[in-house]
């Protein structure tokens, strides 16, 4: 179950700032950064050709899934390969399956016309 959607200052590997929306208990819990102040950017929302670094975290069964954005590249380092929490919501706890970290996709070029 899900808490209450905020916007979150979410810095890319090469260090642009973008606004995110997430779940603010889950990436409270999750952050070492603790960034829990929504954001206040005017750059605007993380744009589709980038995918944001995230955490998984599954309870024992795999019937429990938090996939939790990581906001800063320091968070990835930060993150301890023994955390757990408990989803807002949850009685189990869930601990930490796996890191992704940030992917760029590259736009698709097209053909200008131009032959000089």
């Amino acid at each position: 179950m899900a808490g209450s959607i905020r916007w979150f200052n979410y810095v890319t590997d090469g260090g642009v700032s973008y606004s995110l929306q997430a779940d603010r208990s889950n990436v409270g819990a999750v952050n070492p950064s603790g960034t829990g102040t929504p954001s206040s950017l005017s750059v605007g929302a993380v744009p589709r050709n980038i995918k944001v670094r995230y955490a998984l975290f599954a309870d024992v069964t795999g019937t429990i899934r938090r996939k939790v954005p990581l906001l800063t590249p320091g968070d990835v380092t930060a993150l301890s390969a023994t955390l757990s929490f408990v989803p807002q919501g949850e009685t189990a706890t869930v601990a930490l399956t796996y890191v992704v970290g940030e992917r760029t996709r590259l736009p698709k070029l097209a053909d200008t016309g131009r032959t000089t």
